[in-house]
């Protein structure tokens, strides 16, 4: 089996929305403790934090993080859906799958705004 590239993730495609490869800081916390990391793909519905150190599934979070090109920050809360191991068999990066709980429409157009810009760089080719 290979090796998966760091950024990638292959999983099976169970998702309602569709995922996009992102390198996006993250701020979030659990109870007293703050933690700073990179999600490494984005979707409406979540996102997953790679990071050595995941929280246990269903771990509740309060999320911090802008979309590139934007001013404006998304807050909002998530539950750890999935956790992958650092030392994963299958070579998945380390990290932790996160469902958002709520999103405004206003954090869901910013998010869409990802796939919009992808849309316009290949109209502009």
């Amino acid at each position: 089996m290979s090796k998966k590239s760091k950024n990638s993730w292959k999983g099976k495609e169970r998702r309602r929305h569709p995922r996009k490869e992102v390198w996006l800081e993250i701020y979030y916390q659990h109870l007293d403790d703050f933690f700073y990391d990179y999600a490494i793909n984005l979707s409406r519905g979540g996102m997953f934090i790679k990071t050595v150190r995941p929280l246990p599934v269903d771990t509740e979070i309060k999320l911090r993080f802008s979309i590139p090109g934007k001013k404006e920050v998304i807050e909002t809360s998530g539950r750890v859906v999935r956790v992958v191991k650092p030392d994963d068999p299958r070579g998945y990066p380390a990290g932790m799958g996160i469902e958002f709980k709520t999103l405004s429409e206003k954090d869901i157009e910013l998010i869409n705004s990802l796939w919009e810009e992808e849309a316009r760089k290949v109209e502009e080719d």
